[in-house]
Order: C-alpha cells, then structure tokens, then sequence
C-alpha cells in the first residue's frame, strides 16, 4: 500500500492499494467506531457486499449517480437521512462514490452539527486522482458549478483501484482527462509516462493504475500544502476547467466533466499559444494527446454568446477580466486574470464554435 502525506492545517493521509480489506484496518487505526455511508445507486449496487462487510455502520443513503444530483435537495436528503440515523457528533460519514458523492457528502460532514469527521472512499479515477484530495466540498446551484461550497478536510482517503476497473469506458475517459490535466500543468515527467503507457492505462493494468494515481496525489498534495484554500498557486488546477465548467452548464450537466474539461483544455492550449506561452508543436501534441486517450476535442456550441455568460459567472473571475490557468511549456502553469472577453470569445469560435 502507498502512502502520501497532506501538510496541510489538518494533516492526513491519501493510501493507495488494491484490496478493500486494508480500509476495515484503517478505520480501526483510526477509531472510526460510527459509520454513516454516502454512496450512489451504482455504486452501492456493485459493491453492497463491500458495504455490508464494514463494520459499526449507522446509516446507508444512496443517491442517484450524476451531475443532476449535485443541489441542495440531495443536501437536505443527508441531512434528513443522518437525523434518523442518530447521528452525532462522533460520527464518522464515508464517502464512497465519484466526485458527485465525495463533494455532496463532504459539504453535508462540514455542516451538520457544525462538522463531523469524513473518510473518502473515492471509486472513479477522477475522485482517486482530484477531486478526494484537497478539502474542496459544494453543489450546483442555478446551473452554476460549484457555486455553494465550503473547504474541509477527511480524516484520511483511501482508493482502491480495483473499484476502477468496474467503471464503463465513459466514466474511466472522465478520469483520464484529469490525469492528462496534471501531466500538462504540473509534470512532465508524467506527460512522458502517458505517451508511453496509454495501452496499458486503457487496458487498466493494476500497476499503471497505481502510478497514476500515486503520481497525481502526490502532485495535488503538494500543491494543496502550499495553497490549501485556492488563493493562489492552486488555482494552476483549474486548467481547462473555466471553458470547461461553461460548457457543463450549457449543455445543462448532459456531459460528464471529463469530456467538458478535454474540450476547455484545447481552447486553454490555443489560448496560451496565441500569448506565445506555448508553442505551436506543443498545442498540436497536447490535441493528438486528448483525442488519442479517446476524449472529445470539440463539441457543437450554437450560441457562444450564451456560453461566454456562463463563462462571466466563473467564481475565480476578477473584476472584468476573466481568469485562466494555462499551461507554459509541457509540465508548467501560468495564471492570468488579463485576457479581454473578446480574445477569449475568438479563441472559442477558433476551436468550438459551431
């Protein structure tokens, strides 16, 4: 089993295995002694074994999978679901899910009885490689991604990666797309391994696994450890995501964020190409990358007016400009909050528009 370590004000651990026995160990070490599950139809369909075998549970709420249930309904569902579960303060709420599960579950720990402690249980490659690590929790609230949110960190996250191997084809994309986000802001050194190694990836070789993981947590830690509440060095993360979360809301949640984030990455890459940040082989490389791991580099957008209004929405947005991490040469990252509306809306049209 892997460990990465998370300086941050309240440490914990990111382990890395591929045998669910370790967690029952963990939770001991841990003395999680009252257990209330957050999980999704999906998941707790395929692994109700698994949950059955966790021992001292209080309660099961599954929500249903997907983007759409990302509101504060569902909130107020697992608020509702832990009162008649006697939950108190020494309850322990697991996180066993994707993304949409892990901040649902993280914002409802951070606010019931003013905090309880959360373990993830992260079960797409998505939530093992990001969205578990880094305390961010929230929902969508009037079509705005992740608008409503609070930052609160797990006791400690554990990913099995056996669970990635259930994933359909679709799901296990959405998470290559953050993985390929990490290789082209934050390590070269990974870039390499994904030209190397796409086979063995898309084959989902336990070993490769592993090291995509492990690498992408321990990137993310240490860009946590430095920025914990994304105010500044963190923000290189949100590479792609800006066009990416427009597109989401535009198409009203119908693509998954993988997909939206690929087609964000290769206007951002164009972006920093045209600023002279990149240069012209390595946005071509960074397209061939995408679409060759199978992701969508373009998607039809009708009225890119509209889509430039959820872009104005984005809540890294500062003053009148519109705020960008965008990758400088492979492996690095510059922020800007200087682009004009009509550089990017040009940008757009260039690469999706229509």
């Amino acid at each position: 089993m892997k460990e990465v370590k998370v300086k941050v004000l309240k440490p914990y651990n990111i382990y890395i295995a591929h045998d669910f026995n370790l967690f029952k160990g963990l939770l001991e070490r841990y003395k999680c002694h009252s257990l209330f599950i957050v999980t999704d139809d999906t998941v707790y369909n395929l692994y109700k074994n698994y949950i059955n075998q966790i021992p001292n549970i209080i309660g099961v709420t599954s929500i249903k999978p997907g983007e759409g249930s990302k509101n504060i309904n569902t909130v107020l569902e697992i608020y509702n679901s832990l009162i008649k579960s006697n939950a108190n303060k020494k309850t322990t709420m697991v996180a066993m899910g994707g993304g949409v599960v892990g901040d649902l579950a993280a914002f409802a720990a951070s606010t019931f009885m003013r905090g309880i402690r959360i373990v993830h249980v992260p079960t797409t490659l998505m939530a093992q490689c990001d969205s578990s690590i880094g305390g961010k929790t929230g929902f969508d609230y009037n079509g705005i991604k992740n608008i409503i949110g609070t930052f609160y960190q797990p006791e400690f996250v554990f990913c099995d990666v056996n669970f990635l191997k259930t994933l359909d084809k679709r799901q296990f994309l959405n998470g290559i797309a953050e993985v390929i986000k990490y290789s082209i802001v934050c390590d070269d050194g990974l870039w390499n391994y994904l030209m190397q190694n796409k086979r063995g990836l898309l084959e989902r070789e336990s070993d490769k696994l592993i090291h995509v993981v492990h690498q992408c947590s321990k990137i993310k830690a240490k860009i946590v450890e430095e920025d914990e509440f994304d105010n500044d060095k963190r923000q290189i993360l949100n590479f792609g995501h800006t066009i990416g979360h427009a597109i989401e809301s535009y198409f009203n949640f119908e693509i998954l964020h993988g997909e939206a984030i690929s087609i964000g990455m290769v206007v951002e890459s164009y972006i920093s190409y045209q600023l002279g940040y990149i240069d012209i082989s390595d946005y071509k490389t960074i397209v061939e990358l995408i679409k060759n791991f199978g992701l969508p580099i373009k998607i039809k957008v009708d009225d890119v007016e509209k889509l430039m209004e959820y872009i104005k929405k984005d809540k890294k947005k500062i003053n009148e400009n519109i705020k960008f991490a965008l990758p400088y040469n492979i492996g690095n990252a510059i922020i800007t909050g200087d682009l004009k509306e009509n550089f990017v809306k040009n940008a757009i049209k260039y690469c999706i528009g229509g």
